[in-house]
């Protein structure tokens, strides 16, 4: 946008009425606009270049699993302040991942929900389709995602409440996707672990679920555990217990080194039997993976009504959903408290 054109000649205004006539909902505005184009174009000698410009995007690829999307990078400053650094990225095109990056805040805990609160103001002004249908027709809500470190990875960020106009505040889960996702793994620079993720989420996409479990009895042989899951590679998902405690989070790490990224646990604790056939019958219920989302935020929709009992799993279900496709450049900046952190 700072260049009067681009190389080929085309200015970004131009470009723009361009990729505005490709999303306009009527006929009328989109003919309008693509006549404007055509007729500048032609008076400027750039129908060639218009004309590749167009068969480009054609060529682009459209991913139905990329959403509308907030994800929100939470970093403790861990000074004893309990501050926290919260950045946004927006995601605001569905079909398309180019996240681009909103002002950061320094907050607390108690006041991430806020901070949430005024990025979905903006991405709500921003997002071309936020309830757009998934490929079974139904719609898709928009995804609100939480690169959280290991130790605030049990924190319930679906419970987090917001507030639409006058209203009374909200569960965040009741209306978004909410889903986990890793601080520590999203930084790394180290191949090995970039390249497991990868792997295993192929595996996901293309074979489905299969659940590397874990229970109170693994916490004496977690060794073992870690071993079983770096020999299978076929494993795609895990269900244990709220990573609160050091066995179970051990776990956790564990899990995310080894690529998983598909992790589900009840955040009260132990995550006893009946529970777990609960994610046994969401898992079973969607014919392809990219489904998950959208059955776990259904679940938590039935758990919010008042009139359910508060112990069903929906309320208290934590959802670890680490697509490695989805990046975003989650280093900070030089001199921020978080980068010295990091370093020390």
């Amino acid at each position: 946008m700072e260049w009067n054109a681009q190389p080929d000649g085309l200015p970004p205004a131009v470009l723009l009425a361009d990729v505005a006539a490709s999303l306009a909902a009527s006929p009328g505005h989109r003919g309008a606009l693509v006549k404007w184009v055509d007729g500048w174009a032609q008076r400027s000698g750039l129908t060639a270049a218009v004309a590749r410009r167009r068969a480009a995007r054609r060529e682009s690829a459209v991913d139905p699993d990329i959403p509308c999307c907030l994800i929100v990078a939470v970093e403790p400053a861990r000074d004893g302040s309990g501050e926290i650094v919260v950045r946004p990225w927006l995601n605001t095109v569905p079909g398309h991942w180019d996240p681009q990056p909103g002002e950061p805040a320094t907050t607390t805990l108690d006041g991430l929900g806020e901070a949430v609160e005024r990025a979905l103001q903006q991405g709500a002004r921003l997002w071309s389709a936020p309830d757009a249908p998934d490929r079974t027709g139904r719609e898709q809500p928009a995804y609100v995602e939480f690169v959280l470190p290991y130790d605030l990875l049990n924190h319930d960020v679906a419970g987090l409440r917001f507030r639409i106009g006058h209203g009374r505040p909200l569960p965040l889960g009741l209306k978004y996707g909410v889903h986990l996702r890793s601080l520590e793994r999203m930084r790394t620079d180290d191949a090995v672990v970039r390249q497991q993720w990868r792997d295993r989420w192929h595996s996901l996409r293309r074979h489905g679920v299969t659940v590397h479990g874990w229970t109170g009895a693994d916490a004496q042989r977690l060794d073992a555990w870690q071993t079983a899951l770096a020999g299978e590679a076929g494993r795609t998902a895990v269900v244990l217990d709220a990573p609160a405690d050091t066995p179970a989070l051990e776990a956790l790490k564990a899990a995310i080194a080894e690529g998983i990224s598909l992790a589900i646990w009840d955040r009260r604790g132990a995550f006893i039997e009946e529970r777990r056939e609960v994610v046994t019958a969401v898992f079973a219920s969607v014919p392809i993976a990219a489904q998950i989302p959208m059955a776990i935020h259904r679940l938590r929709k039935k758990a919010v009504d008042p009139a359910q009992s508060p112990d069903l799993l929906g309320r208290h279900i934590a959802f670890f959903w680490d697509d490695p496709t989805r990046l975003v450049d989650i280093h900070t900046d030089d001199g921020d408290p978080a980068d010295e952190e990091a370093l020390a």
